[in-house]
């Protein structure tokens, strides 16, 4: 590898490990936000995301590109679908941190990539190697065991999990970039987000009366914009195989924040439901740090 690639590869695991980060503690901005109800939460989520996906769009020139894809019915249309998912996922998390289930909100995005692996088997008729398939029977077993151990399924983490993957192979579909292609989602979110906030009244137009919780729900939409565009720009300089395994720093970030800050119990059952679930990650991720070693 070269200097310039080198140096490239630094600046791109520096933006990644940005986002990732912030993906990680953001549970503790949204413990922050409790007291407000989710939905309300979710509207305040999206119209300040689209604020600064816009300011973003035009320091960056790239409004011509984002009017381009508006004018593509197509792409809209899909990404009206896609709009519903991410809002969908969006909802689950908050709803998750709001319930004190941090830990169901680990577990869902560990397996995420194993339902993305799911969708490739059923959407794409695409075959299985040795290791993907011991690590979809590997997340299976964690999920069943939870749901013997505690009588019912883990539908936060599974909620999080599909909602997540079908965003993912959908946003693969679409054309537009990263950026345009939020922005062209919170189009599509925002009228049923101002429309929520004003019917709620006085209270839900900005929020509550507390600077605080003001705040809070501005920072949701700021934590939600430069992620996404920092991960994109450090996507664009680091291998797949990278990218495939940063994206489970996140979850880790968040199941320890659930076992230590929020307390959470982590009993017996839960170890071998995560047991299972990291042993499905590391058959995941193992060919990845092989093709990295390779190369």
């Amino acid at each position: 590898m070269s200097t310039s690639a080198r140096t490239q590869a630094r600046v791109g695991a520096g933006y990644a490990l940005a986002a990732v980060a912030v993906w990680g503690f953001i549970p503790l901005l949204y413990e922050v936000l409790r007291e407000v109800p989710p939905a309300q939460v979710l509207a305040h989520r999206v119209l300040w995301s689209l604020t600064i996906v816009m300011v973003l769009c035009m320091a960056q020139d790239r409004a011509r590109m984002l009017l381009l894809h508006l004018a593509d019915r197509r792409a809209l249309l899909l990404l009206a679908v896609t709009a519903l998912l991410i809002a969908s996922n969006w909802l689950g998390f908050i709803f998750a941190v709001n319930r004190g289930q941090v830990l169901q909100s680990s577990l869902g995005y560990f397996i995420s990539p194993l339902f993305s692996v799911l969708l490739g088997i059923v959407l794409l008729r695409e075959r299985l190697n040795w290791p993907q398939t011991a690590a979809v029977a590997l997340a299976i077993a964690g999920v069943v065991n939870h749901t013997i151990a505690f009588g019912d399924w883990p539908w936060i983490a599974l909620w999080l999990a599909s909602s997540f993957a079908l965003y993912s192979y959908l946003r693969k579909i679409a054309h537009p970039a990263s950026l345009e292609g939020l922005a062209i989602e919170l189009l599509w979110l925002a009228p049923f987000a101002g429309g929520y906030l004003l019917l709620i009244g006085a209270e839900g137009a900005f929020g509550m009366a507390e600077p605080v919780l003001s705040g809070a729900l501005i920072l949701a939409g700021v934590t939600t914009a430069l992620p996404l565009v920092w991960f994109t720009a450090g996507a664009r300089r680091m291998r797949l195989a990278t990218i495939g395994i940063l994206q489970f720093i996140s979850p880790s970030i968040q199941f320890v924040l659930a076992v230590t800050y929020f307390g959470e119990a982590f009993a017996a059952a839960d170890f071998i439901t995560f047991g299972c679930i990291w042993a499905a990650v590391a058959l995941y991720v193992w060919p990845r740090t092989a093709a990295l070693r390779a190369a």
